[in-house]
């Protein structure tokens, strides 16, 4: 019921370059992919551990994901802004990575470097910590 504060989940997927995109897995996709073993060496493996999420950072990232605009009578109202949602999500949540440089030294985690991570990368961080965290069918039906 109550979720220790420095409790941490692993997100592991692999990825490879490929012109200017990535191509990204899970680890369980990547494993039941029909890649051949030469094709597998290409690719590299990211490990991030993610925060578990309680209900007071649930409610930091939903609060700072809301926009205060003007409506068209003047008044205020509260807009959710996805965008802010995705980037307070992956600078709230990740703790830490083995990410590596261009030059193999270890990457720190920042608020710089996410958001300098490619868009597949972000996302898929992203997609698979939502599945590490979230009842699947399966697990719905138990």
């Amino acid at each position: 019921m109550f979720i220790e504060e420095n409790s941490t989940v692993d997100v592991v997927l692999l990825y490879k370059r490929v012109g200017m995109h990535y191509l990204v897995f899970g680890e369980k996709n990547f494993n039941d992919s029909n890649f051949t073993d030469e094709e597998k060496e290409k690719c590299k493996k990211l490990t991030v551990k993610m925060k578990q999420l309680t209900w007071g950072l649930h409610n930091e990232i939903q609060e700072g994901s809301v926009d205060t605009e003007m409506d068209d009578n003047g008044g205020q109202q509260r807009v959710f802004n996805h965008k802010k949602y995705k980037e307070l999500r992956l600078t709230k949540l990740i703790h830490s990575w083995d990410a590596k440089t261009e030059d193999d030294s270890k990457a720190k985690v920042s608020e710089r470097a996410i958001k300098s991570l490619a868009p597949e990368v972000a996302e898929s961080i992203l997609n698979l910590y939502d599945e590490v965290m979230y009842m699947s069918e399966e697990d719905e039906k138990k």
